[in-house]
């Protein structure tokens, strides 16, 4: 082969690949989610919880805001603030704090002084902890309206997205642990639904919480879960996931944690129903967008 013929071969194969190539980002472009979109950013905030969504119409709500206290490190201060602020949030529609555990609400003050925010979704469950008290008293200082959030409640957007609490139920679920279980299974549960696509958020609701939620029959089909409780063995049963479905999984989670979360079966028994499975300690940010047919997750780190 002389030169001319080895140069007209590797130019017909390099416009192939570059024709192959223009095709590919075309077609994933293509299966993106377009505007109108909810997006929903999990922050990453160490070992705790701490969420955003943002509506087509821009309505903002906050579910959780991280660890945090009075001294030491406040995701609330330190993360959740600056992004919104990124994001140039003024207003946060709702507040929802899924149970009163430290690694849920302490960062929550911050946020509360930090924006104008309408409404605080609680359920109410009654803790004793210096910190849960000191944010219903900013709340009160604050006039913002306080409203109790259990199974059936549902708030509504005019732009079609709906949140609706599957748990707790109104009575509460009774526990022999009267501090972590009984806080854990009586975690707001969410399900977020725009069109064709939901995402449900289990906080950090035990197996007893699952069970009541399944015989309740509340519809709990969603595409996007963020997982309960970290990953840990203590929720996410098989019958759970089985009854959710989720094509994606969020696991919040600290790296190097002490409570070995996220669970080795847990973890086993999603990617053994097809779950794709993002967690904050690895992936950091997580955002999931969908324009209510199709769902895209992008990570911070890749």
């Amino acid at each position: 082969m002389d030169m001319k013929d080895y140069l007209r071969n590797n130019k017909a194969a390099a416009l192939f690949a570059v024709s192959v190539l223009a095709v590919l980002i075309v077609w994933a472009w293509a299966l993106r989610p377009l505007p109108p979109i909810v997006e929903a950013v999990f922050l990453s905030v160490g070992q705790g919880d701490s969420a955003v969504l943002i509506t087509p119409s821009r309505h903002v709500v906050v579910v959780d805001c991280g660890p945090g206290g009075r001294e030491g490190f406040d995701a609330g201060r330190s993360v959740v603030v600056p992004f919104l602020k990124r994001k140039c949030v003024d207003t946060i529609d709702a507040l929802i704090i899924t149970h009163p555990h430290e690694d849920h609400i302490g960062g929550a003050i911050s946020v509360l002084k930090s924006f104008r925010v309408r409404n605080v979704l609680d359920a109410g469950v009654s803790h004793p902890t210096g910190i849960y008290l000191d944010f219903l008293k900013e709340v009160k200082r604050r006039q913002v309206k306080y409203v109790r959030f259990r199974r059936g409640s549902k708030i509504s957007f005019n732009d079609g997205v709906s949140i609706e609490a599957l748990n707790p139920p109104a009575g509460l679920i009774s526990s022999a642990d009267m501090d972590n279980n009984f806080l854990n299974d009586n975690s707001i549960v969410l399900i977020v639904k725009y069109r064709d696509v939901s995402l449900l958020f289990a906080g950090d609701a035990g197996r007893l919480a699952e069970e009541g939620i399944l015989n309740s029959g509340c519809s709990t089909k969603a595409q996007v879960l963020k997982v309960a409780h970290h990953g840990s063995e203590r929720a996410n049963s098989a019958e759970w996931v089985k009854a959710v479905d989720p094509k994606v999984a969020v696991i919040s989670v600290g790296r190097g944690n002490q409570f070995g979360h996220p669970s080795v079966k847990v973890l086993k028994r999603l990617e053994g129903n097809g779950v794709r499975v993002y967690r904050t300690d690895l992936c950091g940010g997580i955002t999931v967008i969908t324009d209510g047919r199709r769902i895209a997750v992008d990570t911070v780190r890749k």
